[in-house]
């Protein structure tokens, strides 16, 4: 992605990144903590629950914290268990 589409996904506060590794790959939901919060509220109305496999909330959904809070999950064993 380049500046355009970066700034595009901070505004919107979510996007699915595919996180790839040796040992395979996993989809993983980031969130900046506001749309987390419009997300839940919203899917909770409608639906009665709110769900979300392989969540990471980061305070702002730019590539800089995504890529260390990747880092460091990796670092924690968060995709140990695959």
């Amino acid at each position: 992605m380049d500046e355009f589409d970066w700034a595009n996904q901070e505004a919107k506060g979510w996007l699915d990144v595919t996180v790839a590794w040796d040992g395979g790959r996993r989809v993983v939901e980031v969130y900046d903590p506001v749309r987390l919060e419009q997300s839940v509220g919203s899917e909770t109305a409608r639906l009665g629950r709110f769900t979300a496999r392989n969540l990471l909330v980061v305070p702002s959904v730019t590539r800089e914290n995504i890529e260390s809070a990747v880092s460091t999950i990796t670092q924690e064993g968060f995709f140990d268990h695959e």
